[in-house]
């Protein structure tokens, strides 16, 4: 009984069963381990040194180095989670530890959310956050015409490009059991979608690319570019159906995570 008192029971029920520990495991895999600063060290030492080169340069204008800014931090931090992300699933299934959880009274639907959200929370503060008050900080200082709600509003559609892919890798990780498809169909999309437009411009409302990336010459073509400096984007509905795609993807992860049998 003495023993017994120190454990806290839980009783959660359904698809929510399991779910409070696996998130606290989650998140303290993040935040009570060194992983979060390292990160945050990588991507505020890449992204905001390649913003202070540009900014130190004289042929470059400080509006350009601020479009240009979110290009870099949309492009650099995804590939990152798509070869983080690729083995939240397909790691666990090859090695049983996915099974040996899933012995314990968890639900599968926690399993897969406790792979999503402490995994998104980090990222996005470590990758994105992070890097973006410096960010914001650099761009003042170098008295680029931005503002602090026109950064937080292109901040915010830079994370939504993260976690699309963040989702398309858990999902995938749900249908596949090897490594090789995990890695190659997000990446393969991140990098293959220029060529789709270049054959299909008519892709460009429905693939992210135009997210964060420039569909021309000009940096205020992709929609974090335009916000950030003040710019009225030429579309918008990419927004909408990746945002729609990222819960999609979520969804279905779920759903096939379901059938899975261990």
């Amino acid at each position: 009984m003495t023993g017994n008192s120190a454990f806290v029971p839980v009783r959660e029920e359904g698809w929510r069963r399991g779910l409070g520990n696996l998130m606290r495991a989650g998140f303290a895999s993040w935040w009570k381990t060194s992983t979060w600063w390292i990160h945050a060290l990588i991507w505020t030492g890449v992204i905001n040194m390649v913003l202070f080169g540009m900014i130190q340069t004289p042929e470059v204008p400080p509006q350009d180095a601020v479009g240009i800014y979110s290009l870099f931090a949309g492009m650099f931090p995804t590939v990152a989670v798509i070869i983080i992300m690729q083995g939240a699933i397909v790691g666990e299934k090859q090695s049983g530890t996915a099974a040996w959880v899933l012995s314990k009274p968890v639900s599968r639907e926690a399993y897969v959310l406790s792979k999503l959200v402490p995994n998104a929370v980090g990222m996005v503060v470590t990758m994105i956050l992070l890097p973006g008050l410096l960010a914001l900080v650099q761009m003042l200082v170098s008295g680029a015409d931005v503002t602090v709600g026109r950064f937080f509003l292109s901040l915010s559609v830079i994370t939504l490009h993260l976690l699309f892919y963040l989702a398309l890798t858990v999902m995938l990780g749900a249908f596949f059991d090897q490594w090789g498809a995990v890695i190659a169909i997000p990446l393969g999309l991140l990098f293959g979608q220029q060529y789709l437009l270049s054959m299909i411009p008519a892709l460009r409302y429905v693939l992210p690319w135009s997210l964060v990336m420039p569909l021309g010459d000009e940096v205020t073509t992709s929609l974090a570019g335009a916000l950030m400096l003040g710019v009225p984007p030429q579309i918008t509905t990419p927004l909408y159906v990746i945002l729609l795609a990222t819960v999609a993807c979520i969804v279905i992860a779920i759903w096939r995570f379901r059938q899975e049998e261990f």
